[in-house]
């Protein structure tokens, strides 16, 4: 018997793609996350993050639906992929002091104070505007391509826009990953009006 060997792709990076074997499982269950590896049949598969601490899982999965991990993260600390479909929603007030953590000082000047991020839109918030679109990256940029109700085309923005320093959705923005474009292709056609740019 041999031992099947297998070449680490990009070691220092995080990538999502669904599992070969796993199209009947729950959506959260058919995918992978982790460092992609390829073998010398050039089969592609993911060293899987999500197996749990000191569990090794070497998940066999579809190229075409690999993404790449932005770095950022919505306001429920859910890592954001290329082709997740999230939403954005700038607001005014509606942040009640009491769901405001309280300053931590911290023994070493390297920690920072842990602050209130948001998925949804607090109670007693205003939303400003909300774009819903589909994660891309663009020349090293990750952006969010979304459809412009005001010219009817679709648009992109990049993603940093709404983040702040920690990689989590800056204030007064709220951040939701609400889909992906693979697991829901119907709320990626209607996110990005895909019938009606056909129609165009």
């Amino acid at each position: 018997m041999s031992l099947k060997r297998y070449q680490t792709l990009y070691p220092c990076s995080i990538f999502r793609a669904q599992i070969v074997f796993k199209n009947v499982a729950p959506p959260e269950d058919k995918w992978a996350e982790g460092v992609l590896c390829r073998d010398a049949d050039g089969a592609f598969s993911i060293i899987d993050r999500k197996a749990g601490e000191g569990v090794y899982a070497m998940e066999p999965v579809h190229i075409d639906t690999l993404g790449l991990a932005s770095g950022f993260m919505d306001g429920n600390k859910r890592d954001i992929f290329e082709g997740d479909i999230i939403r954005i929603c700038r607001f005014s007030g509606g942040v009640p002091t009491a769901d405001k953590p309280s300053e931590i000082v911290s023994d070493t000047e390297d920690e920072l104070p842990e602050r209130t991020v948001y998925a949804d839109i607090p109670e007693g918030g205003e939303e400003l505007s909300r774009i819903e679109g589909v994660v891309f990256m663009n020349g090293g940029i990750f952006c969010v391509q979304f459809y412009d109700d005001a010219s009817k085309t679709l648009n992109a923005m990049p993603l940093y826009m709404f983040f702040g320093f920690d990689m989590l959705p800056a204030e007064g923005a709220a951040v939701k990953v609400i889909g992906n474009m693979y697991d829901d292709e119907e709320l990626f056609a209607k996110t990005l009006r895909l019938s009606d740019n056909a129609q165009n």
